[in-house]
């Protein structure tokens, strides 16, 4: 384990940004760096939140298929062994660490520590899940729920909201389909909710996926912010529901705070 992912698990969540939509929607946007989204951002942070969604694959398998995750894609026919590296299977923190040849330790993804850290309850859900739906029960832009099992991810969060990017490379139109990964995760998140509700959510789609930050960036943010401008009357009788997105690094946040200030002054010129 680097110096660097000791010194993040001392590291606790701040917040950079808070937006409110003029709507009267009762619909809120957060911008926060957080040197875990799995660990240090659920009930017992400040953050408070008790659902995370969480970009997975389409069979929900998490690191059961094989231990490493592809970078951008697509999914090795023939997955390496766990033996492939020598510091495999002590490493707990997500720290952004690179295996090389274009794979990601499971603790550098956030599908990989949600699974790490669900236990075997988890683990049934999404087996049954794939069970019932023949293989495949999140394809690409879908959402699932599950709870978060049995192990210490409970400790932290109630729910998991599992949604499927696209390979950024390998599917057609992939920031549309990332974009119908927020719709749906959002919709499926604060759907029957009661009483406050706040949901994390990380960047999806920059990691394993392969999306540049930019472009997923762009995306992330024109989705939160349609979803909080939401222009319909009913949402007004709801009570407070907040997007908060945890990101790693403080220039990501940023730019996802230029592109919510783009998005409202966009819509305050009228423009479509």
């Amino acid at each position: 384990m680097s110096s660097k992912t000791l010194l993040l698990q001392r590291v606790n969540p701040s917040i950079l940004y808070r937006y409110q939509s003029p709507q009267k929607n009762r619909r809120f946007i957060e911008i926060w760096k957080t040197p875990c989204i799995v660990s240090k951002f659920g009930k017992p942070s400040e953050v408070h939140c008790s659902i995370l969604v969480n970009p997975a694959n389409p069979q929900l398998s998490g690191v059961a298929q094989f231990p490493y995750f592809p970078r951008g894609g697509p999914v090795p026919k023939t997955p390496p062994r766990i033996s492939a590296h020598h510091i495999m299977g002590y490493v707990s923190e997500w720290g952004g660490m690179d295996v090389g040849n274009g794979l990601l330790f499971p603790v550098s993804v956030i599908d990989g520590l949600v699974h790490l850290h669900g236990g075997w309850k988890l683990q049934a859900e999404c087996k049954w899940l794939y069970m019932k739906h023949g293989g495949e029960p999140c394809p690409v832009g879908w959402a699932v729920r599950t709870s978060a099992g049995n192990g210490t991810l409970a400790k932290h969060y109630d729910t998991i909201i599992h949604t499927t990017p696209p390979f950024y490379q390998y599917h057609d139109e992939p920031e549309r389909r990332l974009g119908e990964c927020y719709q749906s995760a959002l919709e499926m998140a604060f759907t029957q909710q009661k009483g406050i509700c706040r949901v994390a959510i990380p960047l999806l789609g920059a990691g394993a996926r392969g999306f540049p930050v930019e472009v997923a960036v762009r995306v992330a943010g024109e989705n939160v912010w349609n979803w909080c401008n939401q222009r319909d009357t009913s949402l007004s009788n709801h009570d407070e529901q907040v997007v908060a997105m945890g990101v790693l690094e403080h220039t990501v946040a940023e730019e996802l705070i230029n592109v919510l200030s783009f998005m409202d002054s966009k819509d305050e010129n009228g423009q479509s």
